[in-house]
């Protein structure tokens, strides 16, 4: 007869327990007292010898595998405290994307594609790897008169750097109109002043005349006061860009708080047919450093829809975005500002563009022919998710609503319809 494993059990040798041979069950071993066990017992008293059977000897590890065992139970435990902390240290701003519809245009295909955007600003680090993609397609330094060489004269902060992720990056996080042809003028230094207003004015007017620019984004800004260094000059350069048919977006400004003395948004948002943005957080509540803007001018004269300022509020708050430090090498910040809220409505106006650049509507018919410009503005004023705080169509702070973008690209689109 054959018998399997299974058939079989072990007999412990009496003279050496360790050693074990296979028998067949029914057969009777070696007598009891072999294992130190009562005589009187049948000879398949082996059976009963359990202490007599070898021990198995105790797992002994070594110290490092016992080490790498404690983290991973520790990892274990604490797996969802672990989580939400990376998850703080991952750049996303998603959400910025998502809830100003922004991402909506993008998922139909639109990425700025053919637009050319002006970025005025510190400049622009090329070395962070989220912009390797980014279509620069002209830079120049206003500060220290120099042309290419992309740079970012603000190594503390990469300002410039930080706004172009928002509006174009192509890597850890995508942009909000990435496909844009990217035209740079860094027109302020590591302090985020120009020290001269002809400096801004210069890149403005290079921005449009020399690069044939659509879009001026502006996150900058001065006091509105007359005598600020972002004055006469620039509002002349602004002014000029509006008249030739270039849309500029800039910042309402990041003087709000308690105890500001401004009369109100910054010099150049100030003036009729630029987009002044402010800012918001995620749950839409108005950034307390947001700029008010003044119904009255000094001249006595009331703004009107859709001049009124600011026009829109955007994102602007904890706001990550591409970042490059001589210490830390290409990472990511986050940052707060109306500087940030202003780079998402020029990105939506790019999608915007991409669709309806060349419609007859949105073309000057003369240098001075607003028209395209007043009916893009009034669609803006027309689809911003109003605030419940607001109490009327336009608030002093929050403009005409928080920026929508599908909805902005509908009213577009209902005025050309009804336009031709």
């Amino acid at each position: 007869m054959v018998l399997g494993l299974e058939d079989v059990e072990f007999l412990p040798e009496p003279e050496e327990p360790r050693m074990l041979s296979a028998i067949d069950p029914e057969a009777p071993g070696y007598p009891a007292e072999a294992y130190g066990l009562p005589s009187d017992l049948d000879p398949g008293g082996w059976k009963e010898a359990d202490a007599a059977r070898p021990a198995r000897p105790p797992l002994i590890l070594p110290w490092g595998l016992w080490v790498i065992i404690i983290l991973l139970a520790v990892l274990l435990v604490t797996q969802n405290l672990l989580t939400s902390y990376i998850e703080e240290l991952i750049p996303n701003s998603e959400w910025a994307y998502e809830e100003t519809g922004i991402r909506d245009l993008n998922s139909i295909g639109l990425t700025g594609a053919g637009v050319r955007v002006c970025l005025v600003d510190t400049g622009i680090d090329m070395s962070h790897p989220d912009l390797a993609g980014v279509n620069l397609v002209a830079f120049r330094d206003f500060i220290h008169g120099t042309e290419g060489d992309p740079h970012d004269n603000d190594a503390t902060h990469s300002h410039g750097t930080m706004m172009t992720g928002i509006l174009a990056a192509q890597g850890s996080f995508t942009g909000a109109a990435p496909g844009i042809e990217l035209i740079v003028a860094a027109a302020l230094g590591a302090d985020g002043s120009s020290g001269n207003e002809n400096v801004v004015a210069d890149a403005i007017e290079w921005c449009w005349l020399e690069q044939q620019a659509h879009i001026i984004s502006l996150s900058l800004g001065g006091k509105p006061d007359f005598v600020t260094e972002l004055g006469t000059r620039t509002e002349q350069a602004v002014v000029e860009a509006l008249d030739n048919g270039v849309f500029v977006v800039a910042a309402a400004g990041n003087h709000g708080g308690a105890g500001q003395d401004y009369p109100d948004v910054s010099v150049p948002a100030n003036i009729d047919d630029v987009i002044a943005v402010g800012a918001v957080h995620r749950n839409r509540t108005l950034w307390s450093e947001s700029s008010a803007g003044a119904t009255t001018l000094a001249d006595g004269s009331t703004r009107s829809t859709p001049d009124q300022k600011p026009e829109v509020v955007a994102p602007g708050v904890m706001i990550h975005s591409t970042f490059v430090s001589t210490e830390l090498g290409a990472t990511w910040s986050r940052s707060d500002g109306t500087s940030d809220a202003t780079v998402f409505v020029t990105g939506a106006l790019a999608l915007i563009l991409e669709r309806h650049r060349d419609h007859a509507a949105l073309q000057p018919a003369t240098v001075g022919d607003r028209a395209p410009i007043d009916l893009v503005k009034q669609a803006l004023a027309d689809s911003c998710d109003p605030s419940p705080l607001m109490q009327d169509v336009h608030h002093l702070r929050y403009g005409y609503g928080v920026l929508n973008a599908t909805a902005w690209l509908g009213e577009v689109e209902v005025r050309l319809a009804t336009s031709t």
